[in-house]
């Protein structure tokens, strides 16, 4: 029975205890920011609605206190926000102990590169393993901060290693905790199979006079028109080449949605829709950005358009959609990301060509 550590108390952090909690995880869930803790302490854990049924998933540890979910846990869940993943490599690095295992949820685009950089900038010397999924594994309504309603648990979940040498070995650990989920020979499958970052920025952008007067629209099912699906499979084809350069095969948007929740439309604009007009459509709880400093914005063109187009650069593909996509939200949020963007430097890669990219994907930093 594996312990599991879960850095982040957001709705994706507690649904991710709830569910591991189930399969018979010993789960502690941890947020530097405690009163996101404090009814999930009182309560003992959580509580999940399904099929008519409300079932209790313990939680045996929620605490502020880092070291103290992290010490003796066999699994670190990283289900913070990309931005924050650096920071929590620098929290954690004084505390790994040999043979445990990190995995980030989701990496976003070169997240197990950069948190294995920021481990080795803070002089961690545990010999552990970095994992990456890529996308979040579920998606559900938060009924109370204690009870949770699932709403879709996703299909075809993509794991990897850094380096992907490791990536059987550490699958073994990981996948009776994801049933359904695949192992990857590298995180160039799970880093370019990144949909927040090809969803939610051109949607942004797209809609950008809605968010300027705060106007509530439904993100997917009114946001994404014929022509914004246009400018998804734009951007869509780039990420498609650029993954396949590092030896990558990852599915069209078309195919991924098809693949992870069974509905495919005539075209990406009625695919939406069905996500968040049907019954079951795991889009239906998607919020509406009111504001540039929205995740959206804010994290996905950092840690995942930007770090997509530094691949490209490296890789000498040519990505004008993407590319084009970043300097409007640059230009609308008023905001460049330099202080979050996932650079080539910041991954490791500066200097690298195509081949001793995939070398270190597959072999690590030298």
């Amino acid at each position: 029975m594996n312990t599991v550590a879960i850095v982040g108390a957001g709705i994706g952090g507690v649904y991710l205890a709830a569910q591991l909690g189930k399969l018979g995880a010993k789960t502690r869930l941890t947020d530097r920011d405690d009163s996101r803790l404090a009814d999930i302490r009182a309560r003992g854990g959580i509580d999940v609605e399904a099929d008519g049924k409300t079932t209790f998933s313990a939680v045996e540890q929620a605490t502020s206190d880092l070291a103290a979910a992290v010490n003796g846990s066999d699994i670190i869940a990283v289900c913070t926000g990309g931005t924050f993943q650096e920071g929590v490599a620098r929290g954690v690095a004084p505390l790994l102990r040999d043979g445990q295992t990190i995995l980030l949820i989701q990496g976003n685009t070169g997240g197990a590169l950069t948190f294995r950089r920021a481990l080795d900038q803070a002089s961690c010397d545990a010999i552990i393993d970095i994992a990456e999924m890529d996308n979040y594994p579920y998606s559900c309504w938060r009924v109370s901060p204690t009870h949770i309603k699932p709403i879709a648990i996703k299909k075809g979940l993509q794991i990897a290693a850094f380096p992907g040498h490791r990536s059987d070995a550490v699958f073994a650990k990981l996948g009776p905790l994801f049933p359904g989920a695949v192992a990857r020979p590298s995180i160039a499958w799970t880093s370019f199979m990144n949909a927040n970052a090809m969803l939610h920025v051109a949607n942004c952008v797209a809609n950008a006079g809605k968010i300027d007067r705060c106007e509530s629209y439904k993100f997917y099912a009114e946001g994404v028109t014929p022509a914004v699906g246009r400018l998804y499979q734009a951007i869509n084809s780039e990420r498609v080449a650029i993954a396949a350069a590092l030896d990558a095969q990852v599915p069209t948007l078309e195919d991924w949605f098809a693949l992870t929740y069974g509905v495919r439309g005539a075209d990406l604009s009625e695919t939406c829709r069905l996500l968040t007009t049907n019954s079951d459509g795991p889009y239906q709880a998607t919020g509406t950005p009111r504001d540039w400093s929205h995740k959206y914005i804010a994290e996905d063109v950092p840690v995942g358009l930007i770090p997509m187009r530094a691949f490209a650069q490296a890789l000498e593909i040519a990505c004008p959609a993407i590319d084009a996509v970043i300097t409007l939200a640059q230009t609308l949020a008023d905001n460049d990301f330099a202080e979050d963007a996932r650079t080539l430097a910041r991954m490791g890669l500066l200097g690298m060509d195509a081949a001793q990219i995939r070398q270190t994907l597959e072999q690590g930093f030298g």
